[in-house]
């Protein structure tokens, strides 16, 4: 399987989009601090910094297409048929795109915050210090950055986990998209809906999107978690289980799936 996880690294590589888009995520990151710098009255530039100068947003589409076309592209081009008459099992052939698609989440997240670094010691170094309190008190800036980035990280691997599970299950990856991107950015619209309902009817705190709510709350705790009925360590053990979940039954159908 190493040798598949090898292949794979060097097709995403050779991708013109792969540099297309950190090209685009080191514009969008330094532009969002030069604009925040000419217009610190109505942004604040500690509180971008926290957020990695909002560059999570594009990294998780990024991702949530990467994820999707990952799987899809080889059906629609007819090469996961070379791939499966080799040696290596489809759940091999699934497990290494997964860890491809680690690796790269990895790897432009630790890109995005070396970039959020550069700016605030660059455009901000008289603004605000490290280790300032941040927005709301609870945590130092640096502290709450580091915080902020892991668990948006956990909560995109929820969102991955079910682009997955549906690119598995079908042969266009184009739904899959869809249905990511529109997870990802529903969450504020249907979220005082589900936090009704969740008042009303308990068991449904532990619903999948409710657990979207996870870098939030760690942020405002005491206000968040009275909404989403779970502790900050029920988010995390939620968001890991439901992640092993849709990937374990992602696996499944991929590896029953016609080629």
């Amino acid at each position: 399987m190493g040798y598949l996880y090898k292949q794979e690294i060097f097709k995403l590589l050779k991708k013109r989009s792969f540099w297309f888009c950190l090209l685009f995520i080191a514009l969008q990151n330094i532009g969002v601090a030069i604009f925040s710098q000419s217009y610190s009255k109505f942004l604040q530039p500690k509180f971008l910094f926290q957020y990695d100068f909002v560059s999570p947003a594009f990294i998780s589409l990024i991702l949530i297409a990467t994820s999707a076309t990952i799987i899809s592209t080889e059906f629609e081009y007819n090469t996961i048929k070379n791939v499966v008459m080799q040696q290596y099992s489809r759940n091999q052939i699934l497990i290494s795109k997964w860890l491809t698609v680690l690796t790269y989440s990895v790897g432009i997240y630790l890109f995005s915050m070396i970039l959020s670094l550069f700016d605030k010691f660059i455009f901000f170094n008289n603004t605000f210090s490290l280790v300032d309190k941040s927005e709301g008190g609870t945590y130092l800036v640096w502290q709450s950055w580091l915080i902020s980035n892991g668990a948006t990280f956990i909560t995109l691997w929820l969102i991955l986990s079910i682009v997955f599970l549906l690119a598995a299950v079908m042969k266009k990856g184009a739904l899959a998209v869809v249905v990511g991107v529109v997870g990802y950015f529903a969450l504020e619209i249907i979220s005082s809906l589900m936090f009704v309902l969740i008042s009303k009817w308990d068991f449904l705190k532990w619903n999948p999107l409710n657990f979207l709510n996870y870098p939030g709350q760690l942020v405002r705790e005491s206000t968040l978690s009275e909404l989403t009925h779970l502790n900050n360590d029920q988010m995390l053990m939620g968001n890991i289980i439901y992640i092993i979940l849709f990937m374990a039954i992602g696996l499944f159908f991929f590896s029953r799936k016609e080629v």
